[in-house]
C-alpha cells in the first residue's frame, strides 16, 4: 500500500523536474536544489522576508531555465508557522510544494550519516532527496473560513490549557494555606470560594478574626449572584484546627490573588472566543450535517471540521481515517507481534480525541451504535475488546461523517447503514 502511494506520487512528477529542499529557520533558510539523479545543482540561503522570498524564486527559476526543467518542486518540513509563510508565496507564484515529516527527515539523515552529523545544509539536501523519492505529503494550506476555523479551534484549546494551568496553581497555593478547604468547597474556583481565596485564604489568619468579620471581608470581594454564607461559616470553624502553613503566607496570598485574576481574565476570553468560533463554524456548509449527529455538539463539530478542513481536498474517507491516525497498523516481526491490529496513533490527536468522545456518547444515545458496539465484542469469530470495538466505531463514524459532508445531508440513524464489516 505504501509503495503504491509512493509510485502514484512519482508518476505525477514530470521527468527532469528539479527538487528544492528548504530547511526553515527563524532567521535564515537554507535551500538545496537537486535533479532527478540526486545531483546537487545549487545551494544558498535566504531570509524570511519579501526580499528573501523573491531572491529564492529568482535562484530556482535560474536553475530551472539553465537545466531546461519542466517544473520545480519545493519541499520543506512543517516547522511552526514558517512553512505557511513560504507556502503562501509559492501558491501566489504557482509553484508546487510538498511537506515532509520531520521524523522522516531525522531518520533518513541518520541512515545516510552514520556519525549522525546534523546541520542546515544536510537537512536541506535530505528534504530534497525525500521529495525526489516521493516520501512526502500533499498537504496544502487551508483557505477562507476553514483556515479561520482552524485558528479559532487551536486558540480555544490553547486557552483551555492555560485555564487548567491557572486552576492547578490555585489548588497548589490554597492547599498550602488551607488544605482542608476541599471538604467545604468541592470546586475551589467557584465564585464564593474565589472571593474567599482572594481576600483571606490562610487558615492561620482566618482563625484570628471573628466569624462575622470574616464573612464581611469575603462579601466585599464577592462578584457573583449568591454568596454561600453557610459554607463560609463552616470554613471558619474548620480553620480553627487547620494544619495550613504559618510562614510564607503573604507570598502565597499574593500568588492566589494573581492567579485568580488571571483565571477570570482567561474565562472572559474564553466566552469571546467561543462565540467567534461558533459563528465561524455555523457559516460553513458542513456544519448542519455534522450537528445532525446526536453525539456532536458545536464545539465537537468545529473541532472535527477544523482538523479535516475542506472535505473536497480528500478523495475518499480512507484518507480521513489516516489523517486521524485510527487505521489498524500491523506491528510484528517474525514470531513477535504486539497485538492483532493496533491503532497507528500517527494522525491528528485532536481529531482522534473528538471522534473517541463522540463514539462514547453515541453508544448511550444511538441504538445503532450501541448494537454494533455489543456485536463487535460478542461475535464468535475474532471478537474485539472494548477499546478495539471503540476504534472500529471511530472508523465507522468517520466514514459516516465523510458521506454526510460530501452529500450535504442529515444523519438518519435508521438509514445510516451501520452493519458489521
Amino acid at each position: 500500500m505504501v509503495q503504491q502511494k509512493i509510485s502514484r506520487k512519482l508518476a505525477q512528477v514530470k521527468k527532469g523536474t528539479l527538487h528544492v529542499g528548504v530547511d526553515l529557520g527563524s532567521e535564515n533558510n537554507v535551500a538545496d536544489v537537486i535533479n532527478e539523479y540526486a545531483e546537487r545543482l545549487d545551494r544558498f540561503s535566504f531570509p524570511n522576508d519579501r526580499d528573501g522570498y523573491e531572491y529564492f524564486q529568482r535562484r530556482i527559476e535560474k536553475q530551472k531555465q539553465q537545466h531546461k526543467a519542466p517544473e520545480v518542486l519545493v519541499a520543506m518540513e512543517p516547522t511552526n508557522y514558517l512553512w505557511m509563510l513560504l507556502a503562501t508565496v509559492l501558491e501566489q507564484k504557482g509553484i508546487t510544494y510538498r511537506l515532509v515529516n520531520a521524523y522522516t527527515v531525522k531518520k533518513h539523515r541518520e541512515g545516510d550519516q552514520l556519525d549522525r552529523s546534523k546541520d542546515d545544509p544536510r537537512d536541506a539536501f535530505t528534504i530534497a532527496d525525500l521529495s525526489r523519492t516521493g516520501k512526502c505529503t500533499e498537504t496544502q494550506l487551508q483557505h477562507g473560513a476553514y483556515a479561520e476555523l482552524r485558528q479559532f479551534v487551536s486558540l480555544y484549546y490553547r486557552l483551555k490549557r492555560q485555564i487548567r494551568r491557572e486552576k492547578q496553581h490555585i489548588w497548589h497555593a490554597a492547599g498550602q494555606l488551607f488544605p482542608e478547604l476541599p471538604r467545604i468547597f468541592k470546586n475551589i474556583t467557584g465564585e464564593t470560594a474565589k472571593a474567599m481565596l482572594i481576600t483571606q485564604a490562610a487558615a492561620v489568619e482566618i482563625r484570628k478574626i471573628p466569624e462575622e468579620e470574616f464573612i464581611t471581608k469575603v462579601r466585599i470581594g464577592f462578584d457573583g449572584n449568591r454568596l454561600y454564607v453557610s459554607r463560609l461559616r463552616a470554613a471558619h470553624r474548620l480553620a480553627m484546627g487547620s494544619v495550613g502553613v504559618k510562614y510564607g503566607v503573604q507570598a502565597l496570598q499574593l500568588a492566589l490573588k494573581l492567579h485568580i485574576e488571571s483565571l477570570n481574565q482567561h474565562l472572559n476570553q474564553e466566552k469571546q472566543l467561543r462565540s467567534a468560533l461558533e459563528l465561524c463554524f455555523l457559516s460553513l456548509p458542513e456544519a448542519n450535517s455534522l450537528l445532525s449527529v446526536n453525539g456532536i455538539n458545536i464545539l465537537t463539530g468545529a473541532t472535527i471540521l477544523a482538523e479535516i478542513g475542506d472535505p473536497k481536498r480528500f478523495r475518499h474517507a480512507g484518507q480521513l481515517v489516516k489523517l486521524a491516525g485510527i487505521q489498524p497498523t500491523p506491528n510484528r516481526s517474525g514470531r513477535k507481534q504486539r497485538s492483532a491490529t493496533p491503532m497507528s496513533h500517527q494522525g491528528r490527536p485532536r481529531l482522534r480525541s473528538a471522534l473517541y468522545m463522540t463514539c462514547l456518547r453515541l453508544i448511550r444515545v444511538d441504538r445503532r451504535f450501541s448494537v454494533l458496539y455489543q456485536r463487535l465484542q460478542g461475535r464468535e469469530k475474532n471478537p474485539l475488546t472494548k477499546m478495539q470495538a471503540l476504534g472500529a466505531l471511530m472508523n465507522k463514524l468517520l466514514h459516516i461523517l465523510w458521506a454526510l459532508m460530501k452529500q450535504k445531508t442529515q444523519y438518519k440513524p435508521l438509514d445510516a447503514g451501520l452493519t458489521e464489516t
